[in-house]
């Protein structure tokens, strides 16, 4: 019996995969990555980063507790109970030291992290700050301003002329908008300076004698 066309065909069907397995092989693959992505992205918002924000504000309160007692501080052995974990790294940044706080996010490969940075105290390290998901350096944070020496023999510049003159704003005395001063009237001559001087006594015609005139009229 001689094979059809068509038994030939349904043969070669049979030994190779249809093309449509094959596209819808990959959209399932692409669709899984995608809900992971999802997922993982809703676990990194979710859960993972309120858990270091909630950490963060544990700290905060305790550090504004322990300032409002007045006795003893926070030390890196009170964050370690407080947050129930220990640091899975430490490092120093110039006198500080450094302890980081690891909390996995969505993505497994970049975890978010807690920095929280103490001081020396004797034998122990008292808390001084702290940062959520970036760390600054301390000469960032607090960078050291160098201070400017001031001469006590050279007065402060001043850019108002006034200031220096004690004009009060006004022009300068001697300028060339300056106009003479007004002669000025002591003042000891108080307010009778415009009355009439003081006739001397000696200039003055002698008193009349009543006598003598009436010996002239005999």
């Amino acid at each position: 019996m001689s094979e059809t066309p068509q038994d030939s065909a349904d043969a070669r069907d049979e030994q190779w995969p249809s093309k449509d397995s094959g596209g819808g092989t990959r959209k399932t693959v692409l669709y899984v990555v995608l809900g992971l992505m999802v997922v993982a992205l809703g676990y990194d918002y979710l859960v993972a980063r309120p858990a270091v924000n909630a950490a963060y504000d544990q700290v905060t309160e305790a550090s504004v507790e322990a300032n409002r007692k007045g006795v003893g501080f926070l030390s890196n052995t009170d964050v370690r109970e407080l947050l129930g974990r220990e640091p899975v790294q430490t490092f120093e940044d110039g006198r500080y030291q450094v302890e980081v706080y690891h909390w996995r996010g969505g993505l497994v490969v970049k975890p978010h992290k807690l920095y929280t940075v103490y001081l020396r105290n004797n034998d122990g390290l008292m808390f001084n700050r702290h940062a959520k998901f970036v760390y600054e350096a301390s000469g960032v944070v607090d960078p050291e301003r160098p201070l400017v020496p001031v001469d006590a023999d050279e007065p402060p510049a001043s850019d108002d002329d006034s200031e220096m003159s004690g004009g009060g704003g006004g022009p300068r005395a001697g300028g060339p908008d300056s106009e003479p001063d007004a002669p000025q009237r002591p003042e000891a001559e108080g307010p009778d300076a415009d009355e009439a001087p003081a006739v001397d006594p000696s200039e003055s015609d002698p008193p009349a004698r009543p006598e003598l005139e009436s010996e002239a009229a005999e």
